[in-house]
């Protein structure tokens, strides 16, 4: 089957918004009834275009992670879709690349699943439904902000056919799990969060109305925690790590009485699709896995 000349400006966006990204997975984002080779070809006339490089991964044999060149990213930033879409840090050469690409693959492998799973229970849930690294900074320092790695958009069919927001976090097994748990307490702190408007910053007590999150959304997105390239025992593990900071912490508790947390393996994702029951409840230890909807 032909791939549509359109698919040239998704596939530029797409790798505008998220960096990097390898044939398979723009293929099934954007022309999953197509051949790889038809996906491979269209990158490959990129490149002989200057708008496309390419790493090898390591231990991958020949598949390669495609960015954008300079050029391509000022092409791709005028594109009406990406308006507000920060422009991503071009790698300062194809090694700076390949030492990135780990972890940038694995934030697009989890959309993918959403991507993939969506059409087949038909939901909604398009390409471009991912943002990734939505900075949201409530206070000073270090600490006085969360950077998750995607804000997903997602909407379930039927009658009472309902939008989902979600804050997603990937794991990769390569930071301690300390600091995996952690990244709910910046959550929590950015939950309780209200700006002092600057009339009243000398008033003691003072507070806004609304706290911070829901001057931009109506309900704070659910917390869904990805543990990609990690086998069931150590998934089982910061699950566990997970659940004992949100039993553990007050701050992260008063947040979960109220806001969907979920943890679950990514190769559970791609095979199931992410409204199976394949999350781990963050709030209720002793609730038996759910979809990520169900949380």
């Amino acid at each position: 089957m032909a791939v549509p000349p359109e698919i040239d400006h998704d596939v530029i966006a797409a790798l505008f918004q998220f960096r990097m990204a390898t044939a398979e997975q723009l293929r099934v984002l954007h022309s999953p009834d197509a051949g790889l080779e038809q996906m491979r070809k269209r990158l490959r006339r990129f490149r002989d275009g200057g708008l496309v490089e390419a790493v090898v991964l390591p231990q991958a044999g020949k598949q390669m992670a495609w960015y954008l060149t300079e050029h391509a990213v000022r092409i791709a930033a005028t594109f009406p879709e990406l308006e507000g879409v920060a422009s991503p840090p071009l790698p300062e050469d194809k090694t700076a690349a390949r030492l990135r690409v780990g972890h940038v693959l694995a934030v697009v492998r989890t959309h993918v699943a959403f991507v993939a799973g969506a059409r087949q229970v038909g939901d909604e849930c398009a390409p471009l439904d991912f943002l990734p690294e939505v900075y949201h900074r409530f206070g000073e320092g270090r600490d006085g902000a969360v950077i998750p790695d995607g804000l997903l958009h997602y909407a379930t069919k039927g009658p009472d056919r309902r939008l989902h927001r979600a804050f997603v976090e990937v794991d990769r097994g390569t930071m301690a799990s300390e600091k995996l748990a952690a990244k709910l307490i910046g959550y929590a702190r950015f939950h309780e969060h209200h700006p002092i408007p600057a009339p009243l910053r000398r008033t003691a007590h003072s507070q806004s109305v609304l706290p911070a999150w829901q001057q931009h959304c109506p309900a704070f997105p659910r917390l869904l925690f990805v543990l990609a390239d990690t086998g069931e025992r150590a998934a089982r593990q910061r699950v566990r790590d997970l659940q004992a900071v949100a039993d553990g912490h007050p701050m992260v508790a008063r947040m979960l009485t109220g806001v969907k947390a979920g943890a679950a393996r990514l190769a559970d994702l791609e095979e199931h699709g992410p409204g199976a029951a394949v999350w781990h409840s963050l709030a209720d230890h002793t609730r038996a896995r759910c979809g990520a909807w169900e949380l």
